[in-house]
C-alpha cells in the first residue's frame, strides 16, 4: 500500500464524523482528494507536540472539536461545547462563571486547565482562572478546539497541570465576506455577533464583535451575565505556512460569581494586543493584556447571628506582558525531530482597597495599618521537545521544561511517551509526565478591606485587630506549587473502512501539595472569633490524592449524512491511604448524534450523564465564619439538541434558522427539570447561596453569511 492510499484510509474517519460541508458523493481521483480534504487537517493535531502530526501519533490523550461539530451542536457557549470531550466536567456555577476539569478531583475553582486562544493564555494571571465569559470571542468565532487530557506543563508550563484547551479562531477567508448570528430565547438570553473581512493582496483585515446577555435560569429579568466584545485582526500572509498577525480586542463581562468565600458581584474588562509570527520552522508572539475589574463580596461577616463587619468593594487592576518563541531545528537525522523554545512574562496588579499582609500588620513598616497592594512578579521558561522513530512502527517522544517565577522558584516538567503503530489504523500509546500549577497572586496576596456598622460589637482598637485578622483571610504568601504526576496508556483504532473509530484511555494521577481553603475559626472568652489565632485562607495540604480512571469513546458514521458519538468515563479518587474520596462523581457518559440532508434540514441530539457525589465546598449562608456545607448531588442528565434549516440564496448568501434546547433532567429529585452543577440553594428568607440552579432554555437563532 502506497503512502497516498494510507492517507486516504487514515483521514476518512475524521472526515466522516466531522460531517464536512461538501459532497455526499464518493471521493474521486487522488488529485481531487488532496485539494478538497488534506488542506482541512481534520485528522491532524498540533497541541500535543507543538507541531502538526497525525492524531493517532499524538503522545497525549487528545480530543478534537471541529467547526462542523460546533455548527451541529446545541451548545451556545464555548464551555458547553466542551461537554463533548470524554470525561470533561463542565460546571456552570452561575451564568457569568463556569469551570472545566477532567481526570482530577471535582472542582469549580476552574484553575486546573490552561486555556489558550490562538496561543494567548486566557487564564488571567491575577486569578489563575480562564474566565471564558469576558473573553473577546464567541462560540461562533471558533474554528477548532484541541483538548489535551493529562499534564501538559512539559510544553506549556504553569497552570497546564491537568491539561490544555487550545482554541483556534476562524481564519480570515480568501475573499471579502461577512457573517452574522442572532439568537434569543428563555432565561433572558440574547446573543448578537458577527464579523466582516476582506483581503487586499497579501493583506487580510477582519473586524468583529458581539453582545451576550443572559438572565438566570429561574429569573430571566435578573442580571446573570452581560458581555460585550470587539476584536480586530490584521494579517500579512506570504504563504499558507508563513504569516504575521496583529490581534487587538476590548471586551467586558459582568455578573454574579459563586466563590469559595461567598457570592461576588463582579465585572472584568480586558484589553489585549497580540503580535504573532509563524512559519514552518519558527513561531513566536508578544502580547499585552490589561485587566480592569470590580468586585463586591456579598458574603456576610456574621458570627452567631451578629453582624461583625461588611466587605468593601475592591477594584483590582493589572497588566500582563508575555513573549514566547519556538523553533524546529534542522533534522540531524531523517527520523528525528527537535523543537526548542522559551519565553518570559511580567505580571503586575494593584488595588487601593485591599490589604497587604506583608506590611499592614508590620509595625516596623512605613505602610503599617495602611490599605493598598502593589504586586509584581516575573516568570521565565525554556523547553526542549524531541521525537525519534527508531523503527517505522515506533515513535518515542521526550521533553523537559524548566519554569522559574519569582514567587515559588524553579519547577522541572519532564515528559516521556512512546506510540506504537503495529498495524494500519491501530495505535498504542504509553507515557509519563509531570505538571504543576503556580498559585495565583489572588491566592497569595488578596485580602479584603471591611467596614464596621455602628452596632458592630467590634469597636475601637479591636477594629485594627480585626483588619489584621483579615490579612489571614483568603491570601497566603506561603503557598507552593501544586504538582501532578501523570501516567497514562491509550489505544486508537479505526475499523469498517474508517467509518468506526474507537479510543480507550487508562490513567493514574498522583496529585500532591494541593491547595484548598483552610477553615480555622476559634472563639474567645466572649464567644466572638479569636482574632489572634483564627484564619480562613488557602493552604497547601498534605492529603495527597491518587486518581485512577478509564475513558472509552466511539465515533461511528453508519450513513453518509449521519454521525454518532458515545463515550463513558469512570474515575476513582483515593486519599494517600488509598481510601475512597467521595467528593467526586465516579461515572460520566454521553450519547448522541447529528445529521444533515441534501434539502438543508439538519440537527443533533446529545444526552450527557453525571453520577452522584457530595459537594463539600458549599458556602454556609450563615456567613464566612461558619463551616462550609456538604451537599449531596444526585445523578443528573443534560440534553443538548438542535434542529435547523439551511438554504442558499442567489448572490452567494447562505442562511440558516432553527432552535436549540438546553434541558437539565434530575430524575431522582424534584423539581425534575432543574438541578445544580455547583452546590447551592435558597435560604428560608429567599436569599440564594452557592451555585445557581440550571433549568430549561429554548432559544431560536438566525444566521447568515456571504
Amino acid at each position: 500500500m502506497d503512502l497516498r492510499t494510507l492517507l486516504v484510509l487514515l483521514l476518512t474517519p475524521a472526515l466522516a464524523l466531522a460531517g464536512a460541508d461538501g459532497p455526499d458523493e464518493e471521493i474521486g481521483d487522488f488529485d481531487d482528494f488532496d485539494e478538497l480534504y488534506l488542506g482541512k487537517l481534520l485528522d491532524v493535531v498540533y497541541t500535543a507536540a507543538r507541531h502538526e502530526q497525525e492524531i493517532g501519533m499524538s503522545p497525549s490523550a487528545i480530543w478534537v472539536i471541529t467547526r462542523e461539530d460546533i455548527e451541529a451542536s446545541g451548545a451556545t457557549t464555548i464551555t458547553d461545547i466542551l461537554r463533548m470531550v470524554p470525561g470533561m466536567e463542565v460546571i456552570v456555577s452561575t451564568p457569568a462563571f463556569s469551570a472545566i476539569t477532567t481526570r482530577m478531583i471535582w472542582s469549580d475553582e476552574n484553575n486546573l486547565f490552561l486555556v489558550l486562544i490562538d496561543g494567548r493564555e486566557a487564564n488571567l494571571e491575577w486569578f489563575g482562572t480562564p474566565l471564558m465569559e469576558p473573553q473577546p470571542i464567541l462560540l461562533e468565532d471558533v474554528e477548532r478546539i484541541e483538548v489535551i487530557r493529562g499534564a501538559g506543563s512539559h510544553l506549556y508550563g504553569a497552570n497546564a497541570m491537568a491539561g490544555v484547551v487550545y482554541i483556534t479562531t476562524r481564519p480570515i477567508p480568501d475573499k471579502t465576506s461577512a457573517r452574522i448570528h442572532l439568537a434569543g430565547g428563555e432565561a433572558g438570553m440574547l446573543l448578537l455577533g458577527g464579523q466582516a473581512s476582506t483581503r487586499v493582496g497579501d493583506w487580510g483585515f477582519a473586524l468583529g464583535g458581539g453582545v451576550d446577555l443572559f438572565g438566570t435560569f429561574v429569573d430571566p429579568r435578573a442580571s446573570g451575565r452581560e458581555a460585550w466584545k470587539v476584536r480586530s485582526v490584521v494579517e500579512r500572509r506570504w504563504s499558507e505556512k508563513r504569516r504575521l498577525l496583529l490581534d487587538a480586542s476590548i471586551s467586558k463581562g459582568a455578573g454574579p460569581v459563586a466563590s469559595a468565600v461567598g457570592a461576588v458581584d463582579s465585572s472584568v474588562e480586558l484589553r489585549t494586543l497580540r503580535l504573532a509570527y509563524e512559519s514552518e520552522s519558527l513561531k513566536g508572539h508578544l502580547y499585552w493584556v490589561q485587566g480592569l475589574s470590580n468586585f463586591q463580596l456579598e458574603a456576610p461577616l456574621d458570627f452567631a447571628g451578629i453582624r461583625l463587619a461588611e466587605f468593601k468593594p475592591i477594584a483590582p487592576h493589572g497588566h500582563i506582558i508575555d513573549a514566547e518563541a519556538q523553533g524546529t531545528l534542522p533534522d540531524p537525522w531523517e527520523s528525528m525531530l527537535f523543537i526548542i523554545g522559551g519565553g518570559g512574562r511580567i505580571i503586575t496588579w494593584a488595588a487601593d482597597s485591599a490589604l497587604d499582609a506583608a506590611t499592614f500588620a508590620d509595625i516596623t513598616s512605613p505602610h503599617y495599618h495602611q490599605p493598598g497592594v502593589d504586586h509584581m512578579e516575573a516568570r521565565g521558561s525554556g523547553f526542549v521537545h524531541a521525537e525519534v522513530t527508531p523503527v517505522e512502527w515506533v515513535t518515542v517522544t521526550g521533553g523537559l521544561r524548566c519554569d522559574y517565577n519569582t514567587e515559588t522558584g524553579v519547577f522541572f516538567s519532564p515528559r516521556l511517551a512512546a506510540v506504537f503503530n503495529p498495524a494500519e489504523g491501530q495505535f498504542l500509546r504509553a507515557g509519563f509526565s509531570r505538571g504543576f500549577r503556580k498559585p495565583a497572586p489572588m491566592e497569595m496576596t488578596f485580602h479584603l478591606m471591611v467596614d464596621f456598622p455602628p452596632d458592630s460589637p467590634i469597636q475601637g482598637a479591636d477594629q485594627d485587630r480585626f483588619l489584621e485578622f483579615m490579612t489571614r483571610v483568603i491570601g497566603n504568601s506561603g503557598l507552593g506549587n501544586e504538582c501532578l504526576m501523570s501516567f497514562d496508556m491509550g489505544y486508537v483504532g479505526q475499523f469498517l473502512d474508517g467509518r468506526l473509530s474507537l479510543v480507550m484511555d487508562l490513567y493514574l494521577n498522583r496529585y500532591t501539595n494541593r491547595t484548598s481553603m483552610d477553615y480555622q475559626i476559634f472563639q474567645d472568652e466572649h464567644g466572638l472569633p479569636d482574632l489572634d489565632s483564627s484564619s480562613f485562607q488557602y493552604k497547601n495540604t498534605d492529603d495527597d490524592l491518587n486518581i485512577l480512571g478509564a475513558e472509552l469513546s466511539m465515533r461511528y458514521k453508519p450513513f453518509q449524512n449521519v454521525a454518532l458519538v458515545a463515550w463513558w468515563a469512570h474515575r476513582v479518587v483515593l486519599n494517600r491511604d488509598w481510601e475512597p474520596y467521595h467528593s467526586n462523581p465516579t461515572d460520566q457518559a454521553a450519547l448522541g448524534g447529528r445529521f444533515n440532508t441534501d434539502l438543508g434540514l439538519l440537527g443533533s441530539l446529545f444526552v450527557h450523564y453525571r453520577g452522584k457525589f457530595d459537594d463539600t465546598g458549599v458556602l454556609n449562608p450563615a456567613g464566612l465564619f461558619e463551616p462550609l456545607l456538604r451537599q449531596h448531588m444526585d445523578p443528573v442528565f443534560l440534553v443538548l439538541a438542535k434542529l435547523g434549516w439551511k438554504w442558499s440564496v442567489e448572490g452567494g448568501f447562505d442562511l440558516e434558522a432553527g432552535a436549540k434546547l438546553f434541558l437539565p433532567v434530575s430524575p431522582f429529585s424534584a423539581p425534575h427539570f432543574c438541578y445544580y452543577e455547583k452546590g447551592g440553594g435558597v435560604t428560608a428568607m429567599g436569599v440564594p447561596f452557592g451555585g445557581m440552579q440550571l433549568a430549561r432554555m429554548v432559544t431560536g437563532y438566525l444566521q447568515g453569511s456571504f
